[in-house]
């Protein structure tokens, strides 16, 4: 029987593009119209996925269509995995790894690591408007409250100086949420963290320190990032399996200022080296964290 995989999330860009050098194929045609007319001739030859090979002179093995399905997508993406895990091109990390061997030259960057584990999805553009949304969603509590607390004050079951005590809290809990300045907050979050959703996997609890840590683009997830919150929460330990490309910069120390002569685009270039150095600090993660570009999210049914 084949591995069944439910897919949370997939960069289909990255595994065209990754299908394309594996089946040595052609990432997109001159004409998107060609993908689309002719999309239902994709078959699969010896086990790797042909598309129009040969039309009209051109080796058409992998093209953009307007037509194309996540159905599609997904099978395409399971031959990309499996054509990777037969050239051992990947490296799995599960609870059982010998993270003894966590060094940082155990990681080189673009390495394909396949990762099964507890999985973090932390939308922090939602979080921002969900904090943002607090007063007024608080607000409207304490007008429930209110009626119910009013409607007891009828039946006798509540005192009038019971009643005020309760308004006293509710102004108390208003105060003490306006004293966060949460707009300011969620505006440092968005500047910092953009549109995105922050990805860690982690796979072993023993081992809470060697963590992989990346970002996900929203349109890349099969669910909305409120649907997201509500049926997963922000941790989910089920065994969900990542794969993803380490992501592991030079150690170059201060980046390396390169002058074109132009004496306003230098000093730009100057502030802006200094503001990414300021933007890292604040976001990239650490060693022993490691930073990857997730490339698919997925569950797998058995």
């Amino acid at each position: 029987m084949n591995m069944l995989r439910d897919f949370v999330y997939l960069d289909w860009e990255r595994v065209r593009s990754l299908a394309a050098q594996l089946f040595q194929g052609v990432p997109e045609t001159s004409t998107r119209e060609h993908g689309s007319s002719l999309a239902v001739e994709g078959r699969v030859e010896g086990g790797v996925l042909n598309l129009l090979k040969g039309q009209a002179g051109v080796d058409y093995r992998y093209f953009r269509a307007d037509n194309e399905t996540r159905s599609f997508h997904h099978h395409v993406y399971n031959q990309v995995e499996d054509q990777l895990d037969q050239a051992k091109l990947i490296t799995k990390v599960d609870s059982d790894f010998d993270f003894d061997g966590w060094t940082r030259n155990m990681f080189r960057d673009g390495q394909f690591v396949l990762v099964t584990g507890i999985v973090r999805l932390m939308d922090f553009g939602w979080v921002s408007a969900m904090m943002e949304a607090l007063p007024k969603l608080m607000r409207a509590v304490h007008h429930s409250e209110d009626l119910s607390l009013k409607q007891l004050m009828e039946q006798g079951q509540l005192t009038q100086r019971e009643f005020e005590a309760r308004k006293k809290d509710q102004q108390r809990q208003l105060s003490d949420i306006q004293a966060l300045k949460i707009d300011q907050l969620t505006t440092i979050v968005r500047q910092i963290y953009g549109n995105v959703v922050r990805v860690k996997v982690l796979p072993s609890r023993a081992h809470p320190v060697n963590v992989l840590v990346g970002t996900g683009d929203l349109p890349n997830f099969h669910d909305t990032e409120a649907s997201l919150a509500q049926k997963y929460g922000y941790e989910v330990d089920a065994g969900w399996t990542v794969l993803g490309q380490v992501n592991v910069p030079s150690e170059t120390g201060e980046p390396l200022q390169i002058p074109v002569g132009n004496s306003m685009e230098d000093a730009f270039e100057k502030v802006a080296l200094s503001f990414n150095q300021l933007m890292r600090v604040a976001s990239a993660p650490k060693f022993p964290a490691i930073s990857f570009t997730p490339i698919s999210i997925y569950r797998t049914l058995t």
